[in-house]
């Protein structure tokens, strides 16, 4: 795809032809020329079959899991398991951010937007903003709402948008796409407007125990923890360090921003917590862990692991978070405005 360029895409059947919303962006965009629909025939282009999965076709980019249904089911449960953790659909004052003001449309970007549930729900929730979703394989739903948009686009490279076009942007879990974020955060900079909204949230690529607990994860979970010290070292081989906890300093760094606002969430492993919503989100989230280890095994694979190896750790892996109580997963958020 060339620099800057986007690919918007809709569905044929559901919505009229062309599908191009872009009068509100005559202002916002420095690329409108280069953002087109794209066509029932191009899907294709966009994906590659590798050990019975299909993986997005972008070879450069270092993004090493799998896009297709069973992924896209992981990342829809994912989305649930996050808003239920934190309790809603975002953090920060997003409310004031996107408050009307008059003969301006407020705008949102979601970066790596998967398969798009956050900007739908965040649509319902801001029925007069516009919200966008980019991501490199166009997984997101077809049938999206008026004011919503998603597009294809690579956020290791400069977005189409002018300076100052945005109001709000959204960066969940897009660490295993992201080999330089304090790069990605220059952009960022560049695309708010000041007093913007930036929000990161990243799940630690790691296992821990809950608050006031006196276990040792080496002793009672050591499969657990080697799995992600295995997998941390193949994803390292794709420039992919672990970064959950460096996003603040990141942020404070840029000089860009505002003092950023930390908040660390446990998310329960399994039916453990006490709280219904917590026990059922920890249902969940052993679901999304399982899916997780399958999703990881064609990469282990390129990494040079034995299939008897793999089939050794990932079973391992499985047998710890389901039998041993009190394991979460650990959610990083940051929110910062822009200077």
């Amino acid at each position: 795809m060339p620099h800057g360029q986007s690919n918007a895409y809709t569905p044929k059947v559901a919505l009229p032809h062309p599908f191009l919303q872009f009068t509100d962006d005559d202002d916002a965009s420095d690329a409108s020329s280069d953002v087109t629909e794209l066509e029932e025939y191009d899907f294709p282009d966009h994906f590659f079959e590798r050990d019975g999965r299909l993986f997005h076709s972008h070879g450069s980019l270092p993004y090493p899991l799998p896009v297709d249904g069973p992924e896209q089911a992981r990342l829809n449960n994912l989305h649930r398991i996050l808003r239920d953790t934190v309790e809603f659909h975002y953090l920060g004052p997003v409310t004031e951010v996107l408050s009307d003001v008059r003969n301006r449309q407020k705008r949102v970007l979601d970066l790596c937007t998967g398969t798009g549930r956050w900007p739908m729900d965040m649509a319902r929730l801001f029925p007069r903003a516009k919200i966008y979703g980019v991501d490199i394989v166009p997984i997101a739903t077809r049938r999206p709402l008026p004011h919503v948009q998603f597009e294809i686009h690579d956020i290791t490279e400069r977005f189409r948008w002018n300076n100052g076009a945005m109001d709000f942007i959204h960066a969940r879990n897009i660490d295993l796409a992201v080999t330089d974020y304090p790069e990605l955060l220059r952009e960022v900079a560049r695309l708010l407007r000041p007093g913007g909204l930036f929000f990161s949230g990243e799940i630690g690529r790691y296992i821990d125990f809950a608050h006031g607990s006196s276990f040792d994860l080496a002793r009672q979970a050591p499969h657990a923890r080697s799995f992600f010290q295995v997998v941390n070292r193949s994803l390292e081989l794709r420039h992919l360090v672990p970064i959950a906890d460096r996003i603040p300093s990141f942020i404070q760094q840029s000089h860009q921003f505002t003092v950023p606002t930390i908040q660390t969430f446990h998310i329960p492993i399994g039916d453990w917590h006490l709280n219904p919503v917590m026990k059922r989100v920890g249902k969940m989230y052993l679901a999304a862990l399982k899916d997780f280890a399958e999703s990881l095994k064609p990469m282990l694979r390129e990494a040079e692991m034995t299939q008897h190896a793999i089939d050794t750790l990932v079973s391992g892996f499985i047998e710890d978070i389901e039998h041993v109580p009190g394991l979460v997963g650990v959610y990083h958020t940051a929110w910062a405005r822009k200077v």
